[in-house]
């Protein structure tokens, strides 16, 4: 009987099987770039943007925390001139978080999670980082001493910020559940 699931094509899947290691490091590309340009386009839904990039740049480069209010001047100075840095360095992050986290799915999290159906896998993977987000990374890393919160609840945008959290991983979470799909685990 023929899934009612979408799936992408045969030769996708043969593709992936043949190279696994390869197969995840792409799909993670895929899920992240997709994921990152709803992120961008949130607002067109009442929900915060989400620059993960962004984010991720201002980790790397050490501007997080209660030293965004320097970074961001008033007449952004300080950020024009290292948004080279912050954007390169965020979109590597980023995209190497992204390919990780792809691989971690297909390595562990696929064959572990208990529920039928390779897409619902990836929407279970995406509720779990969702709460990795906006329980750990984003109230403690990115808006550490900030207020936000414990899930971010307090923050300026209320439940829009956690919401926007969890709609970003779970595109990402169905993207991969839609094109990591092994024959020997569904």
């Amino acid at each position: 009987m023929a899934s009612l699931a979408p799936s992408a094509s045969q030769r996708w899947h043969n593709w992936v099987a043949a190279h696994p290691v390869g197969g995840l490091a792409v799909i993670g590309v895929i899920a992240t770039q997709l994921g990152t340009y709803f992120g961008y386009v949130f607002p067109a839904v009442g929900l915060p943007t989400l620059p993960w990039p962004m984010y991720n740049g201002a980790l790397a480069l050490g501007i997080n925390g209660p030293s965004w209010g320097s970074y961001f001047n008033p007449d952004f100075t300080i950020a024009g001139t290292n948004a080279g840095w912050l954007f390169f360095s965020g979109q590597a992050l980023h995209f190497v978080n992204g390919i990780v986290f792809a691989m971690l799915f297909g390595i562990f999290a696929h064959h572990a999670i208990p529920v039928k159906g390779h897409v619902a896998k990836g929407l279970v993977y995406g509720v779990i980082m969702t709460i990795i987000s906006a329980g750990l990374l984003v109230p403690y890393a990115y808006v550490a001493e900030q207020g936000y919160g414990l899930f971010l609840f307090e923050g300026p945008d209320g439940w829009k910020l956690p919401a926007g959290i969890l709609v970003w991983h779970l595109i990402y979470g169905w993207f991969i559940g839609m094109l990591y799909q092994p024959k020997d685990n569904a």
